[in-house]
């Protein structure tokens, strides 16, 4: 009998508790409705970038590479976007002008970045997943039109892969309402290319020598 009851008792409790973590489960929120945003101070965020997904895609450039690094007062971070002219080009050939932030200590609102030639008001980093191969985030221009909002997906270079992608997007749209869950738009980042000065430099080199041995015949 009293094992009847302590069974009883136990199962009570599992039942409870399982109501109460569905009762308190996170509801998802658009991005100018999340409070918190990471702290953008951390070294994890550094280096390069590749835009991945962004959900929706308002046509979205192709190529999307961003450069992240801390300047060496330790609180002004810097940053750097390149990409193509359109959503299909492979060709980087737009540069967009260096940015800097002010970083707050201990900051979770957000900041406000231009980005593509668009003003928004914030940008919130939301989560690193998996080994910090992936970088979630958000973005909106009207905190009062959730139509202005969106979701987006960074990855480190040769780390990404479909399947990471894919499972990074389907947990941020249990907890964010600009994530859709089992699809996103992917940004084309296949076969990209940009000029380099180093390519020019033999044909310079060859120049050059051929100008020297001018020279000495003369």
């Amino acid at each position: 009998m009293c094992n009847i009851v302590i069974l009883m008792v136990a199962s009570l409790a599992l039942i409870s508790g399982q109501a109460l973590a569905q009762d308190t489960a996170a509801t998802p929120q658009y991005c100018s409705e999340i409070a918190a945003s990471m702290n953008w101070n951390n070294t994890a965020l550094f280096g390069s970038w590749l835009e991945l997904a962004r959900n929706p895609n308002a046509n979205s450039k192709a190529c999307m590479e961003l450069r992240v690094s801390l300047l060496s007062d330790n609180t002004t971070l810097s940053f750097n976007v390149s990409h193509s002219a359109t959503n299909v080009s492979q060709w980087q050939d737009i540069n967009e002008p260096a940015q800097s932030l002010k970083l707050t200590v201990n900051a979770t609102t957000g900041y406000n970045i231009t980005l593509d030639g668009q003003t928004y008001e914030w940008v919130k980093l939301l989560q690193l997943v998996n080994d910090n191969t992936y970088l979630v985030g958000c973005a909106y221009t009207n905190a009062s039109n959730t139509s202005t909002g969106y979701g987006f997906i960074l990855g480190r270079d040769g780390k990404y892969n479909a399947t990471g992608l894919m499972a990074a997007n389907n947990a941020a749209s249990l907890v964010y309402k600009d994530f859709t869950n089992g699809t996103y738009t992917p940004i084309l980042q296949d076969g990209c290319f940009r000029n380099s000065a180093s390519q020019s430099l033999p044909l310079i080199t060859g120049f050059l020598a051929l100008a020297l041995l001018l020279i000495k015949a003369l």
